[in-house]
């Protein structure tokens, strides 16, 4: 994701492995059509490229071959997140599951839905259904330890977040939670560590910066710290809360 998380993200299509030319439900086959497939595919590549009407005619052609079509639906629940109607996306992420439960896709895209609706519980539960179909679904184990991390659990966000590591460890993303794990659990000295490897990582990362400057102002590191918040606003001259960290350590 030098690099903050920046996996293949979901917003572009992922083809999921299981994808087979019938699926078994309710005893009676789904067929799905070169056309089918072909519009889905067209209508995922005009998302990755943020043309959102040429997008939609495309899903839309899919459908009319094959209505129950698992890829399509997904697709079509992208696009809704794009135009930011979260209600409509949960739906379609759904019809997309029902179709096809293997649509990991689908679970991690739901998940961060109910997220942001603080349905955490419920996120949790599709964020390892995800990574029941696939364990080195780095976007999803990501989330799965950041909605930990919301939740205060956080011995089992640490070792999400060191799972994500041990598969990459170029996520600065990574690091600051693991970071924040560690804070969390009032271990701030070797939270110390972890914030300094995501800023060594990506050095124009200002919320790493603020992190670390937060995390070495707590243990009365307070030279490390104006460090920190200066190397912040460097990346990021409008990152107002370092500079009203600053002025705060400026000012003792």
């Amino acid at each position: 994701m030098k690099q903050r998380w920046a996996r293949p993200r979901d917003n572009a299509w992922v083809r999921p492995a299981l994808i087979c030319a019938l699926l078994l439900l309710t005893g009676c086959p789904l067929a799905v059509s070169d056309d089918a497939r072909r519009y889905s595919d067209q209508c995922a590549e005009f998302l990755a490229i943020g043309q959102l009407e040429n997008a939609e005619t495309a899903c839309d052609m899919s459908l009319e071959y094959q209505p129950r079509y698992w890829d399509a639906l997904h697709n079509k629940g992208l696009l809704a997140q794009a135009r930011g109607d979260l209600k409509k996306a949960k739906k379609l992420f759904i019809e997309a599951l029902r179709s096809n439960p293997h649509m990991r896709v689908s679970l991690n895209n739901l998940g961060a839905i109910e997220v942001q609706d603080g349905e955490l519980n419920s996120a949790i539960e599709h964020f390892q259904a995800a990574l029941q179909i696939e364990p080195r679904y780095l976007e999803a184990r990501y989330n799965l330890g950041n909605a930990r991390l919301q939740q205060k659990k956080y011995k089992e966000a640490e070792k999400d977040f060191r799972q994500l590591l041990i598969v990459d460890g170029s996520i600065v993303d990574a690091w600051l939670g693991l970071g924040a794990a560690y804070a969390g659990q009032k271990r701030n000295a070797e939270a110390c560590e972890f914030y300094e490897k995501a800023t060594t990582l990506d050095v124009n990362n200002a919320l790493a910066w603020l992190l670390r400057g937060t995390n070495e102002e707590l243990l009365g590191r307070h030279a490390e710290a104006k460090d920190s918040f200066e190397r912040c606003l460097l990346a990021d001259e409008k990152k107002i809360e370092c500079r009203k960290a600053l002025e705060r350590l400026t000012s003792d």
